[in-house]
């Protein structure tokens, strides 16, 4: 399949998903436990089971692998990567701040990305980033700290997230990598960092942020993969000083 055709595939799977989400709206969920200050609801179940029916149906020679129920492995071949509601927790409790995510892996590389926010009215596969003059006039996003779980590793995401704060023109944290992302490739912020390198928070957004002309890496500044403890992307005059800020967080010993 051409590049378009898998462009298209994509974005109709997130209507479908979009559209279990919107439907899910202000009805009662029930929270189903996943980890320390994390859960699920139906209609994260619900939304990644129409994304990979969706995806067998147009692409069924691709693999597929979802944050709910994991999947094929992501260093080999095609392979599609869903995060069928990021944010769920802002959409249980009202939130517009939440989306989904939809990336296309080629041997373990980021090659397509689609990322719909359906309670703010936008969806982008591509975009531009905004670049600034420096750092102060920079506003930088940052993911929740709790998925650094405890530590060294937490307390160097904590004094980075005040240096951010401190630093930058203005600082964002909004529960939802997908709006970072998002915003990141459409110039409402300059840099952006996470707590983690989930695979299905990372792929969709990492793709279209590069293509957009952010600078993709890991916290030390080397080239972002599958592998890498935890995802930084920036637009270019951004990208060196976020790095450097991050330094003593790349060092760090996980928890």
């Amino acid at each position: 399949m051409s590049t378009d055709e898998l462009r298209a595939a994509a974005h109709a799977a997130v209507d479908e998903a979009v559209t279990v989400l919107r439907d899910g709206r202000g009805e009662p969920l029930a929270r189903i436990g996943k980890a320390a200050k994390d859960f699920l609801t139906e209609v994260d179940l619900a939304s990644e089971a129409a994304l990979k029916a969706a995806l067998a149906k147009s692409t069924p020679e691709i693999g597929f692998y979802g944050e709910e129920g994991g999947g094929a492995d992501l260093h080999r071949g095609r392979v599609w990567v869903a995060d069928p509601l990021d944010g769920t927790i802002n959409y249980a409790t009202g939130s517009p701040l939440c989306g989904v995510m939809l990336g296309l892996l080629e041997d373990g590389e980021p090659v397509l990305g689609v990322i719909d926010l359906p309670f703010l009215g936008v969806r982008t596969d591509g975009g531009a980033v905004v670049d600034v003059d420096g750092f102060d006039e920079a506003i930088v996003g940052m993911g929740d700290a709790f998925h650094q779980g405890g530590g060294e590793r937490l307390d160097a995401y904590l004094r980075l997230t005040m240096d951010v704060h401190r630093r930058a023109l203005r600082f964002r944290c909004v529960g939802s990598a997908a709006v970072l992302w998002t915003w990141l490739a459409t110039g409402s912020i300059q840099g952006m960092l996470l707590a983690h390198n989930n695979p299905y928070d990372v792929v969709a957004g990492h793709a279209i942020a590069r293509a957009s002309g952010a600078v993709v890496t890991d916290y030390a500044g080397a080239p972002l993969t599958l592998d890498a403890p935890g995802a930084l992307a920036a637009a270019p005059s951004v990208h060196g000083e976020l790095v450097a800020a991050a330094r003593e967080l790349a060092s760090s010993t996980p928890g």
